[in-house]
């Protein structure tokens, strides 16, 4: 009976994390607060602006609106906006954004984690379809030696560049990267010296939607597919995935955040913003997620 009463006392996320239909988050830690940039999941030509989301403790959480918007960035489509990256590097923070299907990817910068952002070049950093890849679902990772990287792609190809110690642009070849059944949204981890490339499979209007996982010694691969992860099931919610990853501050614990469609939901946009455990084996393995209406315990960004 007490374990019951203090399950009950204590706080968690809850998922959704908050309210509205939001899809491709991407969860960061900056400033000592937690950000989720995610996208605005609704008809094409509503897709016109990006808002993001900041919390103290991953339990209640501030809406950031319109942090930036297509009608300030003439070469974007006015529509489509997907799955934004944000990192900082010297104290700015750079969105990598897809500014339209066809329109490729640019980058916006801010002094501000919370925005607003403003374009940084006026054209697209990247817009023609190298290797095959479809220029959206950006992922920006800086490793420990300082160089930056830019994994990005659809249309089932997956490509890494390098960006120059400005942000804004890139350097050397184009990369394929493609692991088997890749579909879209890459992501980039590097825990205990190792690089775990994730990213989505599936059709993300269904329950075939769901993230992969592979592990390599480079942050160029190669990628070799080792286990599926993420999925939904009939009880909480179907098509999981497009997700991120962040190791939580003075610990050893890892969360993923991620969308998926409420059980039943057969609404193509219904897509909401939760928060799960990611737990590692000894040997390093990713345990399958056990996705949950809880989500996660409250958790201080700031000690």
């Amino acid at each position: 009976m007490l374990a019951a009463i203090l399950t009950l006392m204590i706080q968690t996320t809850g998922n959704p994390v908050f309210p509205g239909n939001y899809a491709d988050p991407e969860l960061h830690l900056f400033e000592d607060k937690y950000y989720i940039y995610p996208t605005f999941s609704a008809a094409y030509e509503d897709q016109t602006f990006y808002d993001c989301f900041s919390s103290d403790d991953l339990t209640n959480w501030k809406k950031h609106e319109r942090i930036l918007e297509f009608k300030d960035i003439p070469w974007s489509t006015n529509k489509a906006a997907w799955a934004p990256s944000v990192i900082e590097r010297d104290g700015t923070y750079y969105m990598y954004f897809s500014a339209g299907d066809g329109a490729g990817i640019g980058v916006a910068s801010s002094k501000s984690p919370g925005g607003p952002f403003k374009d940084a070049l006026n054209k697209p950093l990247i817009k023609e379809y190298i290797n095959g890849a479809q220029p959206i679902d950006a992922h920006a990772f800086i490793d420990d030696d300082g160089q930056a990287y830019l994994y990005y792609g659809g249309w089932k190809h997956c490509n890494v560049v390098k960006l120059k110690d400005n942000m804004i642009e890139t350097e050397g070849e184009f990369l394929e990267v493609t692991p088997e059944n890749y579909v879209e949204g890459p992501f980039m981890l590097k825990k205990d010296g190792k690089y775990y490339f994730m990213w989505s499979e599936g059709g993300w209007t269904n329950s075939s939607y769901g993230v992969a996982y592979a592990i390599a010694d480079s942050p160029l691969g190669p990628f070799k597919r080792k286990a599926h992860i993420l999925d939904g099931n009939p009880e909480s919610a179907m098509g999981a995935g497009h997700h991120s990853v962040l190791k939580l501050p003075r610990s050893n614990d890892y969360v993923i955040c991620y969308h998926r469609r409420p059980a039943g939901s057969t609404i193509r946009d219904n897509r909401v913003t939760c928060i799960d455990k990611l737990i590692f084996e000894p040997n390093g393995d990713i345990k399958p997620v056990v996705i949950t209406k809880e989500g996660v315990p409250a958790w201080p960004a700031k000690k």
